[in-house]
């Protein structure tokens, strides 16, 4: 897991360095003056905050599986079969084939 946020962390912290020694090896006129690291880093996690706020409701406004149960997946006769929506009264009513009932987890 640290290992993950650190890859996030630095996949963050990448375009800033790479601006800023882009910045010390150009031949400029105009001297390097004080980024606005601050304002800048508030920017980016304004922009994120943004992103996962619009993701969050772009996903709760999509069509949902209201009247159906989620199945998860099983092995049935030696076979994987995948998760799976189906509808609460095919739920309640069992599986017919295998004569078991599924419970929802």
């Amino acid at each position: 897991m640290i290992r993950i946020t650190i890859l996030e962390i630095a996949s963050f912290f990448l375009p800033f360095l790479i601006f800023f020694i882009w910045r010390w090896q150009s031949n400029s006129e105009h001297p390097i003056e004080a980024t606005p690291t601050l304002r800048l880093a508030a920017i980016g996690a304004g922009l994120s905050i943004l992103v996962l706020i619009s993701l969050v409701m772009l996903e709760s406004s999509q069509g949902s599986h209201e009247g159906e149960v989620y199945v998860p997946p099983r092995v049935v006769d030696g076979r994987v079969v995948p998760g799976h929506f189906v509808p609460v009264e095919e739920f309640e009513a069992g599986n017919p084939a295998t004569g078991e009932t599924t419970e929802p987890q």
